[in-house]
């Protein structure tokens, strides 16, 4: 009998290894650009209402309504940044979340979750489809089939990015 290893954990709170589609529902909506928009988009209406109403809390209201702001002219040019990724590498540009064609983030169980199947089509650019590769193993882990010719670089026909 072989030794039980711990699943997988990852930070959207999706397991490895959990064939249930019950356990990526939550992963799957909050990496849509949709729902993200709408929740945004939400607290701003509840943030406006609290700095027409709550005259003493303005400023931190105001400060909120600011940052909501931000957070959606981010998701609105889909920019998204892994903030302890910057910090470990110092660079924007290796910290850039990818995204799908739709503007859905492209992190967490996209490696063992059924409901995602990517191919090279999937992506704009070379560097999105690298990202994901490496985010589920990299070369000696393809599940998705990516590269092709196992040289360690997903979908080379693809422009840079």
């Amino acid at each position: 009998m072989s030794p039980k290893k711990n699943p997988k954990v990852y930070e959207d709170g999706s397991v490895e290894g959990k064939g249930k589609k019950a356990e990526y529902e939550i992963a799957a909506w909050r990496r849509s650009k949709k729902v993200r928009l709408s929740i945004i988009i939400g607290l701003l209406i509840v943030a406006g209402l609290l700095f027409y109403f709550w005259e003493k809390g303005r400023i931190a209201v105001g400060i909120a309504i600011v940052t909501l702001l931000v957070a959606l002219g981010l998701e609105v040019t889909n920019n998204d940044w892994d903030l302890g990724k910057v910090v470990e590498t110092g660079s924007f540009a290796e910290s850039k979340i990818p995204r799908d064609g739709d503007g859905n983030l492209l992190v967490g169980a996209i490696c063992d979750n059924p409901d995602f199947d990517y191919n090279c089509n999937s992506f704009s650019c070379q560097g999105e489809a690298q990202a994901v590769m490496e985010e589920c193993g990299g070369r000696g882990n393809d599940v998705h089939r990516l590269d092709g010719n196992k040289d360690g670089v997903a979908c080379q026909s693809l422009p840079a990015c």
